[in-house]
């Protein structure tokens, strides 16, 4: 036999053996897995979290919105100032980091168009509605009657996600409530 193929045969025997081995298997699948496992782990808690978030957000404009529809006294803006503070509690978020907009909106049914009769802003997220904004109200709106007010609830919560891969987002939410106990709610800007 000639030397090449002596050397040949021994690294073939050599490939073969180190073939049939299973040493190290387990730490190179860890090696190659175990990114895509923390990765994966880390986007279904972010994922996870923003909707916790937005889950808190539209459970707090509900409440605010059934809170102002029960409401009998007039709507100061000291009034308007507690319930963002109150909104700020129940999503457990800073001051800074969410909008609260109250409005009462009437139909007027001979003109069919909607017109704002008070709204009221906390926030830098929006400004108070006016009766521009309703021009093309007809398909957000629930059907209302002649002369009708409804109470419009709008929140914006700021939700900052823990890490760079994704973008921060604004989660909105907007509720629309009859009055209750008085046919309408009063805004006194004392």
């Amino acid at each position: 036999m000639t030397l090449f193929a002596n050397m040949m045969t021994k690294a073939r025997s050599a490939l073969n053996g180190f073939a049939r081995k299973a040493d190290g298997g387990v730490n190179i699948e860890a090696i190659l897995f175990l990114p895509l496992l923390i990765i994966a782990t880390a986007g279904s808690l972010v994922f996870y979290d923003a909707f916790r978030k937005n889950s808190l957000g539209d459970k707090a404009t509900f409440t605010i919105g059934d809170m102002l529809s029960r409401e009998t006294d007039y709507i100061t803006p000291t009034y308007i100032d507690s319930t963002k503070a109150l909104f700020n509690f129940l999503t457990g978020t800073e001051a800074t980091e969410n909008t609260l907009r109250v409005t009462v909106v009437q139909y007027d049914l001979e003109t069919d168009s909607y017109s704002v009769v008070w709204s009221e802003a906390r926030g830098s997220h929006a400004a108070p509605l006016s009766d521009a904004d309703m021009s093309n109200a007809h398909n957000e709106f629930p059907v209302m009657v002649d002369s009708e007010q409804v109470i419009v609830v709008d929140t914006f919560v700021d939700y900052s996600v823990p890490t760079s891969a994704i973008r921060d987002r604004v989660f909105d939410a907007r509720v629309f409530t009859r009055p209750r106990f008085a046919p309408q709610l009063v805004w006194s800007g004392i």
